[in-house]
């Protein structure tokens, strides 16, 4: 496998005012998946795998949005959420295309199949960002998408965009990964703001910061792991 190839280039992100902790970063990059797509020697059935597993987690993004809002007490807060909502709809800045389409527009081009088994680790990434964002106290949700999801994305998804660039795939095939490398970050910039607002309020609302985003890491890094089970689906592609 290439190890040499070039990597995409996205602008940094800055990760102070985002309350993530360096040591997430770590553990997630140390996972053997995201190790091997930095280091350019990732397999196209591993990419497969991740393609059709985090498709299970991907298309439920817009309902964990609307639990969340559900439960958010502060009409300005939920006003500003909505416009994330907005742009995973499709209705926003981020694209005129609902990202869930966007995604299956992806796979279609790289001929890949729905796979409509999940690894036990996938559906516990999907039901544990369900238990959070249903969670009463809404830091819980909020820090779970926010320090869990849309915060770390622009960097998992970097690190995906350069696997598949290492096993010799075309960027025009990433726009799902490249858009939310993009967007994500001011989605992440939103949460930060309502969390500011919370800690300032109530300090102790740290515990539930803390409590969210790292159960959901947790289960990230869970998920990356058990893609070297590989998918229970017997072909990966399209006839």
């Amino acid at each position: 496998m290439k190890t040499n190839s070039p990597k995409a280039a996205f602008s940094g992100f800055d990760t102070t005012g985002l309350y993530i902790k360096p040591e997430w970063l770590q553990q997630l990059g140390n996972t053997r998946f995201l190790t091997r797509c930095q280091n350019g020697r990732i397999s196209r059935d591993e990419l497969a795998t991740f393609i059709q597993q985090h498709q299970m987690y991907s298309r439920c993004f817009t309902r964990f949005l609307a639990a969340l809002l559900a439960n958010i007490e502060d009409d300005d807060h939920r006003l500003a959420l909505t416009q994330n909502l907005f742009d995973e709809m499709g209705l926003g800045d981020a694209g005129n295309l609902p990202h869930s389409k966007l995604y299956r527009h992806m796979m279609e081009s790289m001929r890949l199949i729905p796979c409509i088994i999940p690894l036990p680790s996938t559906q516990r990434l999907v039901d544990t960002m369900w238990e959070c964002c249903h969670s009463p106290n809404y830091m819980v949700g909020l820090e779970a998408l926010c320090l869990g999801a849309e915060g770390i994305v622009p960097y998992i998804y970097q690190w995906i965009v350069d696997g598949f660039l290492a096993a010799g795939d075309s960027l025009d095939n990433l726009q799902f990964f490249t858009l939310h490398i993009q967007c994500d970050d001011g989605h992440a910039e939103t949460m930060k703001d309502i969390i500011a607002w919370e800690l300032q309020k109530a300090p102790s609302a740290l515990l539930d910061l803390n409590y969210g985003a790292e159960k959901m890491i947790q289960a990230r890094v869970g998920f990356f792991e058990g893609l070297s089970a590989g998918c229970p689906a017997p072909n990966h592609y399209a006839v």
